[in-house]
């Protein structure tokens, strides 16, 4: 009988978003690595299902997409490190430093017909193949291998 990755994933990588958002008030300083990888990939893996990588990103920034980009290449997924780095560097690093920017989200109002290319070629990628990839590798290996648990 094959595992539901997707489900298992969610249901293991949620509890650290909870902590993430009640024990620690958002503060991802007060999460060891670990744990800021799990909440950072759980909130990549819901988002990019629900609105793509552009939803996740402007969601939660710049850090959490560093903590989800630590998390995926440690546990190995190199072809889709690949994918999100080279979207993040054709579409959001030019937004970086942008005065226009008040809010993440504003990003949005700035993107071009390229941009909305690539991440649209990033996003069907990602649901058709890397997504479930992710949810099973980094449940094995954060469950399976570390068998770390939130507290």
């Amino acid at each position: 009988m094959e595992n539901d990755y997707d489900k298992l994933w969610d249901d293991y990588s949620i509890e650290f978003c909870k902590k993430l958002e009640y024990n620690c008030n958002g503060d991802w300083k007060m999460l060891d690595p670990d744990e800021q990888e799990i909440a950072a990939l759980w909130k990549l893996v819901i988002d990019i299902n629900n609105g793509g990588f552009e939803q996740f990103f402007t969601n939660w920034g710049y850090e959490c997409y560093w903590y989800a980009m630590r998390g995926i290449q440690r546990i190995g997924c190199k072809k889709l490190l690949e994918l999100l780095h080279n979207t993040y560097m054709n579409v959001f690093e030019k937004f970086r430093t942008d005065s226009r920017l008040k809010y993440y989200s504003d990003i949005f109002e700035y993107l071009t017909e390229d941009d909305e290319d690539i991440l649209r070629e990033t996003n069907i990628e990602f649901w058709e193949t890397e997504g479930a990839v992710l949810c099973k590798t980094a449940y094995e290996f954060y469950h399976n291998d570390m068998k770390k648990a939130a507290k």
